[in-house]
């Protein structure tokens, strides 16, 4: 059989293939069985006998934005002993069952959720349901599993954040600009926070939070809905009523954010500035939001990097970011200059490519038509992994409201407009006063600074 001679495009083209044929056919999507039971748990269920594993995924609607004063650092540290063992499971035992069975573990922490999930063999399940339900009920609190989870977590601030200058700098900017509002802490947390932590705050924490009634449990994969949705009843149903979502954060669309910040840090020789701009996360601007961000940043072609950094050679580097939370939605224009750029021309310089960018020549029918098909390819791929439906379930229950949403966002992508993106940019990014963040490094060798602004001219 010959191979395509074009590799990834003969890959993309075989998967918009796919996409148009499923459109053109409409197939009934899988069914979903969604439930809240007596005890609080929301379940959601969806049978798919084509997918060869079982997802199962428990979100705790609780992350570090979610964090009251006394408990800072919860939300993580809580990620890391929630793997300590309970009544009737040894600590090793949830390791041990995906191992024995081939499958994989983990949890994540985030602004707004933690996150415990689970892929395996459907014979495997009903084991860790009730390994879910065990340590949801009887999770093994202790002075010892305390201080050992914390010595890992402080170790792993260490690493992560405080040797990596990249990360320390973006957590200070993340802290600076949103000063004030919950999205401002860090999910890892700090030292003094971690040091702080107490078995009684863990305990409070772990009854308040950890409960069924803050709970969302998804299960994927090939399953018996209605077998499955028994046995949970009987497993993680069981679980004593308790626990209630946290109240809820403002929105960052709206939050009085500080307009412009300025770091030193040890960086590489460049300094760089960067504009941001809060997007709404209303439903009807929700997937002109993604649709605009796929064209910017996703984009084989960054309009912004082409005019910064290819057409004007203003930049030696430059790229177009996005940030989505569930109360907030962020787009930011960031370029790295030599360190002879001033902070004023460097801003100068991000607002005329703004501008020039306002004139939306890069927004057409066919470049927004490129924009939703890659994103229906990337809705269609989600849907053949038990992991990644599991995950945009629990996204769509939590973030939107809607556990259906996981099923019909193509239908929402399809319905975006030209018009609509354009509107989203006039409004939020053409017409809005971006947040100013400006870094600087330590350090600049002499030649650099003494001959960098000869770079323009040499450049290729």
């Amino acid at each position: 059989m010959r191979g395509c001679p074009y590799g990834s495009r003969c890959t993309a083209a075989a998967l918009w293939m796919l996409v148009a044929a499923t459109v053109a056919a409409s197939p009934p999507a899988p069914d979903l069985l969604h439930e809240r039971l007596e005890n609080g748990l929301t379940v959601s269920i969806l049978a798919d006998t084509n997918m060869p594993v079982v997802a199962t995924q428990v979100w705790y609607h609780v992350g570090s934005a979610n964090e009251a004063e006394d408990s800072r650092g919860f939300a993580h540290l809580f990620e890391h002993l929630m793997f300590g063992g309970s009544a009737n499971f040894a600590k090793d035992e949830l390791m041990r069952h995906h191992t024995r069975g081939g499958g994989s573990w983990n949890g994540y922490t985030s602004l707004d959720e933690t996150v415990y999930v689970s892929a395996l063999a459907p014979a495997g399940l009903g084991q860790v349901l009730a390994m879910e339900a065990d340590r949801m009920a009887h999770l093994n609190l202790t002075e010892e599993n305390l201080a050992n989870e914390k010595r890992i977590v402080t170790e792993e601030l260490r690493l992560r954040i405080e040797n990596n200058p990249l990360t320390r700098v973006g957590t200070s900017v993340q802290g600076a600009v949103l000063a004030g509002h919950p999205y401002a802490i860090s999910p890892v947390g700090t030292q003094e926070d971690i040091e702080r932590a107490t078995l009684a705050g863990a305990r409070r924490f772990y009854q308040t939070l950890y409960g069924p009634g803050n709970a969302h449990l998804v299960i994927v994969g090939p399953v018996d809905a209605a077998a499955t949705m028994a046995e949970v009843r009987q497993t993680l149903g069981a679980v004593p009523a308790r626990g209630a979502p946290p109240p809820d954060i403002p929105d960052v669309y709206g939050w009085e954010l500080r307009r412009a910040v300025s770091f030193t840090e040890d960086l590489p020789p460049v300094k760089v500035a960067a504009m941001a701009f809060p997007l709404p996360t209303d439903p009807a601007n929700r997937e002109a939001v993604r649709v605009l961000h796929q064209m910017l940043a996703r984009s084989a072609v960054d309009p912004f990097e082409e005019e910064l950094v290819r057409r004007r050679r203003m930049a030696v580097f430059a790229m177009t970011e996005g940030l989505f939370f569930r109360r907030g939605n962020v787009l930011a224009f960031g370029a790295a200059y030599l360190p002879y750029r001033r902070e004023t021309t460097a801003f100068r310089l991000i607002e005329e490519t703004l501008a020039d960018m306002s004139r939306l020549e890069w927004l057409t029918d066919e470049t927004v038509a490129a924009a939703k098909r890659a994103l229906l390819v990337n809705d269609l791929e989600r849907r053949y992994y038990a992991e990644d439906m599991a995950r945009a379930i629990g996204t769509a229950h939590w973030r939107y409201g809607d556990v259906h949403y996981a099923l019909e966002q193509s239908e929402h992508i399809r319905r975006v407009t030209r018009a609509d993106v354009e509107a989203l940019w006039q409004r939020h990014i053409g017409s809005a006063e971006g947040v100013r963040v400006f870094l600087k490094p330590e350090h600049v060798p002499w030649y650099i600074a003494a001959f960098g602004w000869l770079y323009p001219l040499f450049a290729p």
